[in-house]
């Protein structure tokens, strides 16, 4: 089992600076982590923030993805690193075979690509960008990998031609570190597992989504996805979780307290939470036992952020518990 850590680049405080950030990154890999990915948007929706931070809703904080993966690929040494996911819809994959090229350059070989469809409409419509149906959504992300690929992959120069994007002669140099950087998908919807099965080397799923993702659920739809694999393709297994570590019950309670400000968690218990796998939450034991029953159903790379998003102390300790009591009962 593998183990990453989002780092929250978004929902924090205005005066949060740049550097308290990043030494989360490096704390993650000092401690043992094997990634550390971040989000990818421009914005949420208010009421759906305000379920995961303290920070002010009126002053959304959203530092850009990739410059931030820069800066992590110069201060870490070890970690994988990467967008959790990058919605194509936003990030042309002209653009997106650039900047993920340059962070595997950066990195001595550490990229680690997760590409999404996209599903906030208002950060579509917010600035401008068409959100067209799911099927159009998920043509547009199979596309933009080929893209992707024909550029890090073509010794000559590359071509392609698609209803979304077109490539013609074009020369891209340098190449990944990486012969063939991996590219994984996020979303649970039946569209995305088929083309998961189709082209990707991952899938990793956030349980936030929705009612949650328990393990049965994960297990049924990774078995159908490497069920759909004809070409001797792993698909690695992963995916997302909030996660509070306390022994606790009464502050572990009051950590998920924030998730109910959203209107469809309003009214959940910490039994709720945890039967809908919405978060990871208990003692350390009971985490690693939950943790557990996603290993027994193919998990094989977990990625953990902490809420509130905005409490970096918290965040920290986090980190360190599990490392020291968590991680080492998984590998």
């Amino acid at each position: 089992m593998e183990f990453a850590f989002k780092l929250s680049i978004h929902g924090q405080r205005p005066q949060t600076r740049f550097p308290d950030l990043l030494g989360l990154a490096t704390h993650a890999e000092d401690v043992g982590f094997d990634g550390v990915y971040v989000i990818d948007h421009l914005l949420l929706p208010g009421s759906r923030l305000t379920g995961y931070t303290n920070a002010p809703p009126a002053e959304p904080y959203f530092l850009d993805a990739w410059t931030s993966l820069a800066a992590i690929a110069q201060a870490t040494s070890r970690v994988k690193i990467g967008p959790q996911v990058s919605p194509v819809g936003l990030r042309h994959p002209v653009f997106l075979a650039k900047w993920a090229a340059t962070v595997d350059q950066i990195s001595e070989g550490r990229l680690l690509l997760q590409l999404g469809a996209g599903h906030q409409r208002i950060e579509y419509e917010s600035y401008g960008f068409p959100f067209p149906k799911l099927s159009a959504r998920i043509e547009a992300l199979r596309e933009g990998i080929e893209v992707i690929r024909a550029l890090w992959e073509s010794d000559t120069v590359a071509n392609y031609e698609g209803e979304h994007y077109v490539l013609r002669d074009v020369p891209f140099w340098p190449k990944p570190v990486q012969a063939r950087p991996p590219i994984w998908m996020g979303g649970a919807s039946p569209a995305v597992r088929r083309l998961v099965a189709g082209i990707a080397d991952g899938w990793t799923p956030a349980s936030p989504q929705g009612d949650g993702l328990t393990p049965a659920t994960f297990g049924a739809a990774l078995s159908e996805i490497r069920a759909g694999v004809t070409d001797g393709r792993h698909v690695t297994g992963g995916a997302l979780f909030y996660a509070v570590v306390d022994d606790s019950p009464a502050r572990v309670d009051e950590a998920l307290s924030i998730l109910r400000r959203r209107s469809d968690w309003a009214g959940y218990t910490l039994d709720d939470f945890k039967a809908k796998a919405i978060a990871l939450a208990g003692s350390a034991a009971e985490v690693t036992d939950q943790i557990r029953a996603y290993a027994a159903q193919g998990l094989e790379h977990i990625t953990v952020a902490f809420v509130p998003l905005d409490d970096l102390d918290g965040a920290r300790r986090s980190l360190t518990r599990f490392a020291e009591d968590i991680i080492p009962n998984l590998r």
